[in-house]
């Protein structure tokens, strides 16, 4: 028993001594914009700067892991990655996940129902899915009524890239996803006109998460992450950022 203190000290020193050689936090990022895109292959966008100043807020240098968001989601969850951006907090994610707190950003675009306007698919109402093959992105959650539904007939692809491609292919006859999210591709501006909105849509606000993994040391700056966060947002730091966003688009 006399040996027992010793050895939570050792315990303490190594965990102090392992955090402070930690250098780099790792950031697993999908790249979606508007929020996150890769240009002259660096990260650029709202939550690479957010992400940055939580990461110099307990000095540590961020390295952004370049996923899609199923392979981002689950490198956390591993502890193969130590913090994700834009998560939806649900129960089953618990498990793995810190998730700060308060939510950074809250979604107010609707979820929507692309097609092809070449084929007039008409979707007015939610049952109107049910005889269409809707793609979605691996991993995603959307609302409630969608994802538990099992008559409609789901594909689900890695990226907002491989969405537009599989509906212009004709693979799929829609698509779901926020009308931001798509329309701010620059490289979708010559296929634009060939999308049709569908006039049926989800338009209820979700908080959007920064969360943390429970299996990486990056565990133990939750309090003080979660501090520099709220910090961030009460001095208008992060609502600035998104805004740029914001008028850039307009």
């Amino acid at each position: 028993m006399k040996y027992i203190p010793k050895l939570l000290i050792l315990l303490l020193f190594y965990s102090s001594w392992a955090l402070a050689h930690k250098k780099d936090i790792k950031i697993a990022t999908v790249q979606g914009l508007p929020f996150s895109d890769i240009i002259d292959n660096e990260f650029v966008g709202p939550n690479i700067e957010i992400s940055t100043l939580l990461a110099e807020s307990i000095n540590l240098k961020p390295t952004f892991i370049p996923c899609p968001f199923a392979r981002c989601l689950s490198m956390v969850q591993q502890g193969e990655a130590d913090m994700i951006l834009s998560l939806k907090k649900l129960p089953e994610r618990e498990n793995d996940l810190i998730f700060l707190h308060p939510s950074y950003m809250t979604q107010h675009d609707p979820l929507r129902f692309f097609t092809l306007a070449s084929r007039k698919i008409t979707i007015n109402d939610f049952v109107d899915l049910n005889d269409l093959i809707v793609g979605t992105l691996r991993g995603a959650r959307y609302f409630d009524a969608f994802d538990q539904n099992k008559t409609i007939t789901k594909v689900e692809l890695t990226s907002h890239k491989q969405l537009v491609q599989m509906l212009l292919h004709n693979r799929i006859d829609a698509f779901i996803d926020r009308e931001n999210s798509i329309l701010a591709f620059s490289s979708l501006e010559n296929v634009q006109q060939k999308f049709s909105l569908a006039n049926y849509q989800h338009n209820t606000a979700i908080n959007a998460y920064i969360a943390i993994s429970k299996h990486s040391n990056i565990k133990h700056y939750e309090e003080r992450l979660s501090k520099a966060l709220q910090k961030l947002i009460t001095n208008n730091t992060i609502n600035n950022i998104l805004m740029n966003v914001t008028n850039q688009q307009k």
